[in-house]
């Protein structure tokens, strides 16, 4: 076991999410009435796609639970710019955990992701931000041609998402080509929380 997977190693902040998606409540959470069945939901549907979450009093956390992490926190950088409608299941579930983190002033670094080490390379931080900022735009892409029949690239153009952005979408299976110019959504694919890391939209 890695030592970035000792629980302990963690913030603060990323051991409060933990502790709420094994079946627990934070203080700061247990005045927010949304925040038990939110975490609930989203540990449930994790679990469903395969993800481990680990018993709430194990001493390391899974890499399936510091993937949660890594989605909550781009999901909070989305901020109000987040559409409400037609982002997917798993979208709206992550979506409403970062509403109830922020409601309760707990924020997440992007840095979530990988090794968890106090001091990392730049290199892996950097990476870090890339990927988490790639969530960010992809779930506004997936949520803008989950709102429509079909989007063009101009509508997509205008919430922040490239033309060759879109073409990545395609080339990884979430967006399909209608004719020139327009797209729609994929159908929603089995992929767990870690199987979909991988796919570098």
């Amino acid at each position: 076991m890695k030592s970035g997977h000792i629980l302990a190693r963690r913030n603060v902040h990323e051991r409060q999410v933990i502790a709420c998606l094994r079946g627990g409540l934070t203080f700061e959470l247990r005045d927010i009435p949304d925040a038990k069945d939110a975490f609930s939901n989203l540990a449930d549907m994790a679990q469903r796609r395969g993800a481990v979450i680990f018993a709430r009093e194990s001493p390391f956390v899974g890499d399936a639970e510091i993937e949660i992490l890594t989605r909550i926190a781009a999901a909070q950088r989305l901020g109000r710019r987040a559409p409400s409608h037609g982002g997917g299941m798993e979208c709206d579930a992550l979506l409403r955990c970062a509403t109830v983190l922020r409601e309760a002033g707990i924020w997440l670094p992007l840095a979530a992701s990988a090794g968890g080490s106090r001091r990392q390379p730049e290199r892996g931080a950097l990476a870090r931000h890339r990927f988490a900022k790639g969530e960010a735009v992809r779930a506004r892409a997936l949520s803008l041609a989950r709102s429509r029949q079909v989007a063009s690239t101009e509508e997509f153009a205008a919430v922040g998402v490239s033309r060759q952005y879109v073409s990545q979408l395609c080339k990884n299976g979430y967006l399909e080509r209608v004719r020139y110019g327009w797209y729609r959504a994929a159908p929603v694919s089995d992929r767990g929380f870690a199987a979909d890391r991988y796919a570098r939209a």
